[in-house]
């Protein structure tokens, strides 16, 4: 994996912009969310199923992490909290958030608040230096951000540590499926995302086997994200030609296989 040129300092710079936040969330989620979408029919979409879409994968990931009530999970990266306290109110589980950007921690604090009988807690930290001891949590889980962390397999190691035996540890993240992208790739795409090209699906799954994960599944969502970043070129035009140009190139990395999307479901064994 290419060493980074980038920091975690430029990430939680990057993330605690408030202006960035108000400005994406005029266009892609009202409630903070940078999620993607997880579409039933990609032929037949239109850009006000984007935010549905995002849900339904909220739902996919649920759905294949067995968390129960009795759960405890670290969400890694979490942003403004608004999984953590979906996840809270559709399982009863106990979540615990963690992110970088004390602007984001502030903002899912603030919105926990208004669900006082949730198990919830959100720190500001890195996840590649978690403060909890071994074996703390059942589950962990993160969402379209692992990408942002300069030292992936340091962060991955980590949410190993931090998981018990038998724990599940569920994400999804952008992939590089090539081994050298073009330079308007990496201007529009990775520089823009502050990430150097990393793993690609394959060797995704093979660092996470390394590590001590079984990897139980994988699931290429690239269609998914092209698709997302049409429909959010679309619903930013109007207001942010210049966001909605960036979205474009993205989709056409996506397309000529210069950026891709992954689902992987681990367990660590017992």
């Amino acid at each position: 994996m290419t060493q980074s040129r980038f920091t975690e300092a430029d990430a939680e710079a990057l993330f605690d912009d408030q202006e960035r936040d108000q400005r994406f969330r005029r266009f892609w989620d009202p409630e903070g969310s940078l999620h993607w979408g997880y579409f039933e029919n990609l032929a037949e979409v239109k850009p006000e199923d984007f935010v549905p879409a995002c849900k339904r994968w909220d739902e996919y990931m649920l759905a294949h992490s067995g968390i129960t009530a009795e759960s405890r999970l670290l969400e890694v990266a979490c942003g403004n909290g608004k999984s953590a306290i979906w996840i809270a109110q559709q399982t009863g589980c106990e979540v615990v958030g963690i992110d970088l950007s004390g602007n984001y921690i502030d903002n899912a604090r603030r919105q926990a608040s208004n669900f006082p009988s949730l198990r919830l807690s959100f720190q500001k930290e890195s996840a590649t230096n978690l403060p909890f001891p071994d074996g703390s949590f059942t589950h962990a889980w993160s969402q379209g951000a692992l990408y942002h962390i300069p030292e992936l397999k340091k962060a991955l190691a980590e949410a190993y540590r931090v998981l018990k035996e038998g724990g599940i540890f569920l994400f999804d993240d952008l992939v590089t499926p090539v081994k050298e992208v073009s330079e308007t790739t990496r201007k529009y795409v990775y520089d823009r995302l502050l990430f150097e090209p990393k793993f690609s699906r394959e060797s995704y799954a093979e660092n996470l086997t390394q590590l001590g994960f079984k990897v139980l599944q994988v699931n290429d969502l690239s269609e998914h994200l092209e698709k997302s970043y049409e429909l959010v070129s679309e619903l930013a035009q109007e207001e942010y030609s210049d966001l909605s140009a960036a979205f474009k190139k993205t989709q056409e990395a996506i397309a000529a296989g210069e950026l891709g999307w992954c689902f992987y479901l681990c367990e660590k064994p017992g």
